[in-house]
């Protein structure tokens, strides 16, 4: 028996499988599905449309302190600190009246920071103290601390790279270069002995190379 034409066609098709018979049909095919999908253009760097990354890579709170005195300064130094207690800690009592202690910044080990004050507003961090034949060094510098205890654990990449994003600015803005980074021990000698000397030293060598 010979099968008609249209029928034998259509037994042949089915023994070739479905793409055959889209192929051989008049009808316009269908995308196949193992086709490569069409290559996107990648999205531009940067331009408009496109979100600019944040200058400051850890997260920055402003809280006021009540611990500020009304004379302005013009700092010519950084005296750097560690709390010797927790962040959170630390925070509270700055902005405690009755601590009478504050710093312009304060920097946890996870790299957040709080600041409390700007660079021209005397804080109440280095107390007696004197360094470059000047006392009062409150009265000329900007007290940056880390939260802690930096002879008890070593500074951690995140909190002097956040206090390094803090720092740069301002010491540009001022005119200050890495020699006039001290640190409490320093301004207070045998009264305070913050920070460690070998951290001092990697806080610095660590500062230097963002300054550059």
């Amino acid at each position: 028996m010979i099968l008609p034409t249209w029928l034998s066609r259509l037994f042949a098709g089915l023994r070739n499988g479905p793409q055959s018979i889209s192929r051989n049909s008049s009808s316009p095919s269908a995308p196949s599905l193992t086709s490569e999908p069409p290559t996107l253009p990648k999205p531009p760097k940067s331009g408009p449309g496109t979100r600019a990354k944040s200058h400051n890579a850890h997260a920055e709170t402003r809280a006021k302190t009540p611990n500020v005195s009304a004379k302005a300064i013009v700092p010519q130094a950084i005296v750097l600190h560690h709390s010797g207690g927790s962040y959170a800690g630390g925070v509270s009592w700055i902005k405690n009246p009755q601590s009478r202690v504050s710093y312009h910044v304060l920097v946890a080990p996870d790299g957040r920071r709080t600041v409390f004050a700007s660079p021209t507003q005397r804080t109440w961090h280095a107390g007696i103290s004197s360094w470059r034949g000047k006392r009062d060094l409150n009265s000329w510098s900007v007290g940056a601390s880390f939260a802690g205890d930096s002879y008890k654990e070593p500074l951690t990449d995140d909190a002097m790279a956040s206090m390094a994003e803090y720092l740069v600015p301002v010491m540009r803005q001022y005119g200050m270069t890495l020699d006039d980074v001290t640190d409490h021990r320093t301004v207070s000698p045998g009264r305070k002995d913050d920070l460690k000397p070998s951290e001092l030293a990697r806080f610095k060598s660590y500062l230097a190379q963002r300054l550059a």
